[in-house]
Order: structure tokens, then sequence, then C-alpha cells
């Protein structure tokens, strides 16, 4: 039946595309635009966030004279085109990318959120070859489920292996993946928190520290539950995965999962799911359930509506992140005091991680089609492969921006993590972040804003 209304969709898509290509090939280069279409969930706050983003983006771009197209001899205006992802549904997203590709004729596509949603609407704009920076999804499979990446180690007949490698060269992650935040935060736990733990409660050094793991059952949590076993494994951490516990991603109450963990007697609690649920497990583990422990999420939880939900419960507790606007000022990066400057005069709220990858690729979408300096979907491609761009929003190990052509990265950048603590302010009633572990980050110098302490109620593990 899914199958049935999605090609149903894409039948009446099809119908009226041709139609529409050839008005604008009609265009003269003055009345032409470059179609950029945006990938994004409108009925949950990290999409409105991506479309503030990328409006404020077109919006500089645009008054700046637009984007240079060299075979044309003009500069062409950028037309958002809207794929409404709605909440990440997967048939959503297929059906919305379809008609951003096909009816509306885009150049390019920015954005995808949920790992999900991008795996199943990406396979469109594979297949028509349309270059996609993805800024959303973190699993690594949306660059390297092709033969470029040996199928991101998918077994031959597995459902999400893509065996079109041309196809797949069209497709360029910017974006954090599970691989890079689970190491990220893995590492912190072995590095800072355990020792603190040891000299707080005179533990020996062979002790591992215990660790909870509860996640949501998609290619989001799974991919965050199989990398950080793997970064354990692999870096000889000293810690011990004592409870793992997932739930269907519809899921809203997590006392009995958390009752569960609470038995295991945790050290500390790794969170991953999106705001809202993450949020919640923070409140319900500690007030309903009484799991006094220090809890940690990912940064697609960096948004206003996450220090909101949390309150009072988010006290001491942490969040991987690579931009922290909540932190500053003074921030880490140059461009940040004007991007959270302009972002708050115009939308009147402070922006999140989601919309700044979002913002950079509209830059680097600029670049790519000028060095190009043509339209041309392959050219195109073969620009944003060759980016080489000083980092913008976000930090990156080597300070540029640039899209590994690696097997084991393939089309990724190198982003920087970091781990921020939350704290609790009784005026505004929320919490506000600062940054905590590592001190330096590579091209930008100290970051560190605080020392990491244990919440006041902290019960360690057995």
């Amino acid at each position: 039946m899914v199958n049935s209304k999605i090609i149903a969709a894409v039948v009446v898509i099809v119908v009226v595309a041709a139609s529409v290509a050839v008005w604008q090939l009609m265009l003269a280069p003055s009345e032409q635009t470059i179609k950029i279409g945006l990938v994004a969930p409108y009925q949950i706050p990290v999409g409105q966030d991506m479309d503030r983003a990328a409006r404020m983006a077109v919006k500089e771009i645009n008054d700046a004279g637009g984007i240079y197209v060299a075979d044309l001899g003009a500069s062409l205006k950028i037309e958002l085109v809207i794929a409404d992802t709605e909440n990440a549904n997967p048939e959503v997203a297929v059906t919305a990318v379809t008609r951003a590709v096909i009816q509306d004729n885009v150049d390019l596509l920015i954005g995808g959120f949920s790992s999900g949603a991008t795996l199943a609407d990406q396979v469109v704009a594979i297949e028509n070859r349309v270059p996609f920076i993805i800024t959303g999804a973190s699993s690594h499979l949306v660059t390297r489920r092709g033969p470029q990446a040996n199928y991101g180690g998918l077994p031959e007949g597995h459902a999400l292996r893509i065996n079109d490698a041309e196809g797949m060269s069209y497709m360029f992650h910017y974006c954090t993946t599970t691989y890079h935040y689970s190491e990220t935060v893995a590492h912190f736990f072995a590095e800072a928190m355990k020792p603190l733990l040891d000299s707080e409660f005179g533990f020996s050094a062979s002790r591992k520290l215990r660790l909870a793991v509860i996640y949501r059952d998609d290619a989001y949590g799974k991919g965050v539950w199989d990398a950080t076993k793997h970064f354990i494994e692999a870096d000889n951490l000293p810690i011990e995965i004592v409870a793992e516990k997932n739930y269907p991603k519809d899921t809203t109450t997590f006392q009995a999962e958390l009752t569960v963990i609470k038995a295991a007697k945790p050290d500390a609690v790794y969170v991953v799911d999106f705001t809202t649920n993450t949020a919640t497990i923070y409140r319900q583990g500690q007030s309903a359930v009484g799991l006094n422990s220090v809890y940690i999420a990912v940064e697609c939880c960096e948004e206003p509506e996450f220090y909101t939900a949390l309150g009072e419960w988010g006290d001491y507790q942490l969040l991987e992140s690579k931009f922290a606007s909540y932190a500053g000022p003074p921030f880490y990066l140059p461009m940040m005091d004007t991007y959270v400057a302009d972002y708050q005069e115009e939308y009147d709220t402070i922006p999140g991680m989601m919309g700044a990858d979002t913002y950079d690729a509209f830059y680097i979408a600029k670049d790519a089609i000028e060095r190009a300096g043509t339209l041309d979907k392959s050219a195109v491609r073969d620009a944003i492969e060759t980016t080489d761009l000083p980092q913008m929003l976000i930090i990156t190990e080597s300070g540029r921006i640039e899209f590994s052509t690696e097997t084991e990265t393939y089309h990724e950048i190198a982003p920087f993590t970091f781990v921020e603590q939350l704290f609790y302010d009784e005026e505004i009633g929320e919490t506000r972040p600062q940054v905590i572990w590592p001190a330096i980050a590579p091209g930008v110098g100290t970051i560190k804003q605080t020392e990491f302490v244990l919440p006041e109620n902290y019960e360690p593990g057995s």
C-alpha cells in the first residue's frame, strides 16, 4: 500500500515536470533562478531552525548579487524550494523530494533530517543525479552505502546497499555522523569523568566506568549504539556497558526502560533521541525513577526548545555538540558573532545547531556553482567534491571545509565536537551550557569555559 501511494504520487509529478523544465529553459539569463531545495521537517522545531537559517543565507547571497554562473554570463538569484518532510517521516520525505527533483527541477538539494528519512529520500536524488549536501542525518551510510565506501559494511543483498557508484557520487555529508559524536562521548567518559569518579569516590583505577545506553530503535539510534561499542573496544577504553535499552520511535514515556537501567547501577546514561524525547528522558529518569546519574545527549538537541523543555531537570547534565550558540558570547568562531546576532534580530530566538549546518551549506553551494561556472549537475558535483573553504559556523579538524574521498570517510567533512554542561538559571527558568571538554579546538584555541562537576544529588554505580 505504501509503495503504491508513492508510485502514484511520482506519476502525477512526472506528468507536469516536462513543461516546467521547458519553461525554465526558455527564460533569459536575467530571469532564471538557481533552484535549491531545502529538505526539512517543518512539523518539528529543528526543521523550523533549518528553514530560518536557509532563508537568512538565501537573502544574504541574493542581496549581495546572487551567484555568478560563467557560462550564462550572469549572476542568478537563489529560489528556495521547500521539500517539507513534516516530522521526518520516510514516506512523506520521498514524496517531498520527488516533487522537488521532478516537478520543481531543483539544481541542488540541501538539508535532510533523520537518518531513516534521508536514507529513503536520497534515493530520488541518487537516481536523478542531483547534488545533495546533507546537513542533518547522522548515519554515515548516507554517503557510504555505495561502492566507493565498500557499501558501509552492509552485506550483499542488504536493502540499504546502493550499487550505483555514479549516483552516490552526488551525495555529500556536511554533518556529524554517529561515529563522530560517539567517539567524543566515549572519550569524555574515559578521559574526564572516570578520573573524577575515581578521585571523588576513592574508586580503584582498574574499575571501569559503568555506562547505560538508551536509544530510539531506528537507523540513528542503532548507529549510535554500534559506534559506542566500536570505540570502547577499538580504543580500549575503561568503560563497561551495564545496560542497553531501545524503544519504538513513537514512544513518549520511558519509565519502564529507565527502571531497568537504574537497576543496573550505571555511572552515566547516554540518551539517544531528538529534542522532545531526550528532555522527557532526563526529567522522567530523575523525577519519576530516581535515577540520579549523569545524562548526556547528542547535538541534534542543541535547539532553544531543549533548554525550555528541560527546565531545572537539566541542571548539571551534559550535551555533546559542535555549535554552542547558547554558550556565547564570546564565540569561538568569528562568523558566529554576526550569525547569532542577525538570527536573533530576525527571529527573536537563538539559532540551533541544525540551522548552522544548513546555513553553511548554502555558501558551499554558492562556491561550488561559481567554480563550476555552470548549473550542469555533474560539474557542480565535481566542484563540491573539491571544496576547500575556511570553516564558517562549524569547527573542523583542519580548519577547512573539505569533503574526503577516502574509502572510510567518503564525501564527509571532519567536524570537531565537544561536551557542554548545563546549568540551571532560576531567573529564566532554563539551563544554559558551558563548554567543559576538551580544552582546545584545532585552529581555534581554547574553547573550555568551566570545569566539569558532578550533579549535587549524583549517585555512582555500584
